[in-house]
């Protein structure tokens, strides 16, 4: 049981964020927690309050696209959520909307919304657009401002005026009267002179007219103070792990960088569904045993990195959280602790880079000279590029390192120049002769077996 008061830890910017963040559209916790780069646990907190009181529910996803709306998520729902395990989106109830007008006043004559590039006419260069808003001056605004900022020019002989009544400005919200205008525009590049003092001045005044058109409410002020980590410190909603999930959080972290060293720990974490307890624990443990080490940067604009830094619990939950901007990879030990748990065939192994993938060259690379030579024979069947006949050049890696911490004895380099493959699956139909659809799925079932060239002992094929 929960023995947190809520409000000594905040209401805070986080419930405001949260209801903000779909005042015009459903939402994850998951993004709000990124997008803002907020710690899990709070955002957790914040939302069972909102869900707890009634100004937000959610749409639970079952499979097949079936969902079941207004659910309310309990504190393990949300969690799990937060975790990429439960897919659900959230919306505010008329309650939550009211919660949000309290604290911001929007001047809802000041809305405004719009669509654009509809029906685009390659004969005149022009698409079509809309806008809303209960103010018909705002809109003429717009209009005046979209051609120096956006580079879209309306066209006035297009332009149809009309009412709404009553008008849904948002999922939640409803107001008595509105304007629509529906006008044809035409997309230009704009630039401004720069040696012309009258076009900056111009353009500074256009953007500060086009920022106050777009405060039509307030963002209220909070408080500062973080929230006492002791005031939370009895919350544990996560089940302690066990063994086996812990194998394969570890598992899971170590496979991922395999081949590139790159990615960070939220990336796993989101695209493997794991808990971000279950990613502190397991990538603290790897830490620890120096199988994996991490590259930190100062900020957005670092690009080399400080490498070979070990992060604490601490460190990793701030790095999930987007405080510490952060990658990872495997030390050599944690290279061979990956192949005694997935016992790689390292004599299967190719890479097709025809996109450019760092770290490796264009072209197809393999242990096996003959693997390149099958993926040739198939490839307007299986890649999404065909190379083109008669560039085809191999080259001999003695040695090869085949990844950043693993180094073979031999390797094969194939370069040849590629096209984009207008064949593909997406062209058979029904009226594809047989022969080609019987070589399709042979190709296919090949590729399929080749790609498996270590065994994921977690998989639920293993």
């Amino acid at each position: 049981m929960l023995s947190v008061s809520y409000r000594s830890i905040t209401m805070n910017k986080i419930e405001y964020l949260i209801l903000y963040a779909a005042l015009e559209q459903c939402e994850t916790l998951k993004n709000v927690a990124s997008d803002w780069q907020l710690p899990h646990t709070e955002v957790a907190i914040a939302a069972n309050h909102l869900f707890q009181n009634g100004y937000i529910l959610a749409r639970l996803f079952s499979g097949k696209g079936k969902g079941i709306n207004d659910v309310t998520l309990t504190m393990t729902q949300i969690q799990a959520h937060l975790d990429g395990k439960l897919p659900a989106i959230y919306y505010l109830t008329p309650k939550g909307g009211t919660k949000w007008e309290a604290v911001s006043n929007p001047d809802w004559n000041l809305f405004y919304t719009g669509r654009f590039g509809s029906n685009y006419d390659i004969e005149t260069g022009l698409s079509e657009a809309e806008a809303i808003s209960p103010s018909p001056e705002l809109i003429e605004n717009h209009l005046r401002v979209s051609g120096h900022l956006d580079g879209l020019v309306h066209i006035p002989e297009t332009v149809i005026w009309s009412e709404i009544k009553p008008w849904q400005a948002t999922y939640w919200k409803t107001l008595p009267k509105a304007y629509k205008v529906h006008y044809k525009y035409r997309s230009i590049k704009r630039s401004i002179d720069t040696n012309d003092p009258q076009e900056w001045e111009l353009d500074k005044q256009i953007k500060k007219m086009f920022a106050e058109m777009q405060r039509w409410y307030t963002e209220p002020e909070f408080e500062t103070t973080p929230p006492n980590p002791n005031d939370y410190a009895e919350l544990n909603y996560y089940t302690l792990l066990n063994e086996t999930s812990l194998q394969k959080a570890e598992y899971l972290i170590l496979e991922f960088a395999v081949i590139f060293p790159t990615y960070s720990l939220g990336s796993v974490a989101y695209s493997k569904e794991l808990s971000q307890i279950e990613i502190v624990i397991a990538a603290d443990t790897l830490f620890q045993k120096g199988e994996i080490r991490a590259k930190v940067f100062a900020d957005e604009y670092d690009f080399e990195g400080t490498p070979n830094v070990i992060l604490t619990k601490a460190g990793i939950k701030d790095h999930l959280d987007g405080r510490i901007r952060a990658s990872y990879y495997l030390t050599p030990s944690g290279g061979a602790r990956w192949e005694e748990i997935a016992h790689p065939d390292w004599n299967k192994f190719f890479i097709v880079n025809f996109l450019g993938m760092f770290p490796y060259e264009n072209g197809i690379f393999a242990t096996q000279q003959e693997t390149i030579e099958k993926l040739l024979a198939l490839d307007k069947f299986i890649l999404m590029r065909q190379h083109i006949l008669g560039t085809e050049s191999y080259e001999i890696l003695e040695p090869w390192q085949v990844t950043y911490w693993k180094t073979l004895p031999r390797g094969y380099h194939l370069h040849c120049e590629c096209k984009k493959n207008e064949w593909g699956y997406w062209s058979l139909n029904d009226d594809s002769p047989s022969e080609l659809k019987e070589s399709y799925e042979q190709a296919t079932q090949w590729y399929e077996k080749a790609k498996k060239w270590y065994t994921n002992p977690f998989s639920d094929n293993a």
